[in-house]
């Protein structure tokens, strides 16, 4: 299983919970061709940049 799938219990014993999949959005649809973009969530603002190795990073 992967960061993306839904979780699955392992061990037989325990209940197996589904959980909802998270939204997958591009980042180069979130960027748009910027190299630094501003999000602004509850009351502060972060800064998402892409690298000059193509790492993404988020700051607040």
């Amino acid at each position: 299983m992967n960061a993306f799938n839904n979780k699955q219990s392992e061990n037989s014993d325990e209940e197996s919970f589904d959980y909802p999949r998270p939204r997958i959005i591009n980042s180069e649809e979130l960027m748009q061709g910027e190299v630094e973009i501003l999000i602004h969530h509850n009351d502060t603002m972060y800064r998402l940049r892409e690298t000059k190795t193509g790492k993404l990073i988020l700051q607040k």
